[in-house]
């Protein structure tokens, strides 16, 4: 006899300020002064994860916003100067057109069950907004700088939205850089990493119990030898949502084996054989892991063979049973 038990869980720095060499011009050594001052830092965090609980399934929904901040400060007043600035995020593909607050912008996903992302720079609140693409370098004009005096503060907020449809965990890493040509040293980048993690989908399963025919000695007559196979599933009903999981078989009796005979119970009498399983008509490993993505909902089966082995020691009749556990770990 053999049982089968389920188990199952859902998965700044500022820049550098320099001094410029004494020259006999009063009004000269003032400028050079004011532009030297001139420095920049960034605002942690660098790192945004969110956790999301309950997501819409209509598309393009407006699901929040993540944000990452740098300065400009100690910089001349009144004196406009152009930023360059480029969103670097490999991996991310324009997937149409979002339109959000009456604007319409590009939307991009990092993969096919990835949120919908739109990224947006703006240089303080109140002023423009700028859609970005990630990989194109953009020309922004910094105008008279704002309070306190001398600073001007930049946004990198992306949006994110419903894709209309299931959504999967993940995480991305990019980085905003950005060069001034007026004032080399305001030159920076902000690394930057988003992650989501959603709700994964789970399957109810149920334990299984199932009872081998009796086996006489001449049946196992040497060690090695086999009988009365018997096919064991796993019925996991997912319904309408596809599951995506890792699945590990392992030993009841032993966590530590690695074969393919269960360790016999406590209440085993029998000697000389053992329980073995099989998946796919190979002899399974216990601890080994593999991947289950059918891509569909509804019902599936996760079939085994069970059947007698014969051990090297001597046949002595009576009962034999193991226990298997299989774990699901969702994702």
């Amino acid at each position: 006899m053999m049982t089968f038990n389920a188990k199952q869980k859902a998965t700044p720095r500022r820049g550098h300020r320099r001094h410029a060499c004494a020259i006999t011009l009063l009004a000269a050594l003032g400028m050079a002064d004011a532009a030297q001052a001139c420095g920049w830092e960034r605002h942690p965090p660098i790192s945004e994860h969110l956790v999301i609980d309950t997501y819409p399934t209509n598309r393009e929904i407006h699901m929040g916003q993540m944000a990452w901040l740098f300065d400009f400060y100690d910089c001349p007043l009144n004196e406009p100067f152009d930023v360059d600035v480029r969103f670097e995020m490999p991996g991310m593909t324009y997937v149409g057109e979002i339109t959000y607050g009456g604007i319409t912008y590009p939307a991009f996903e990092a993969n096919p069950e990835a949120p919908l992302m739109v990224f947006l720079f703006q240089q303080t609140v109140g002023f423009d907004v700028l859609p970005m693409r990630p990989g194109i370098t953009y020309s922004y004009r910094v105008g008279a700088l704002l309070r306190p005096p001398g600073h001007a503060n930049f946004n990198f907020r992306p949006q994110y939205f419903s894709r209309g449809g299931r959504m999967r965990s993940y995480t991305n890493t990019g980085r905003l850089v950005w060069s001034v040509a007026k004032y080399p040293h305001l030159d920076g980048e902000q690394i930057m990493e988003h992650s989501f993690t959603f709700p994964a989908v789970t399957c109810p399963l149920q334990d299984t119990a199932e009872t081998l025919q009796d086996v006489q000695t001449a049946e196992l007559a040497v060690p090695g030898s086999t009988a009365k196979e018997k096919l064991v599933a796993i019925r996991m009903d997912c319904g309408v949502d596809p599951p995506r999981a890792r699945m590990t078989l392992t030993d009841a009796g032993d966590a530590g084996n690695t074969g393919s005979q269960l360790t016999p119970t406590a209440d085993s009498d029998a000697e000389g054989v053992r329980v073995q399983l099989l998946r796919g008509g190979a002899e399974v490993q216990f601890g080994q892991t593999w991947d289950f993505d059918p891509g569909v909902g509804g019902v599936h089966d996760h079939a085994f063979t069970a059947r007698y082995i014969r051990t090297n020691e001597a046949l002595v009749p009576g009962q034999i049973k193991g226990e298997a556990i299989l774990n699901v770990d969702y994702w």
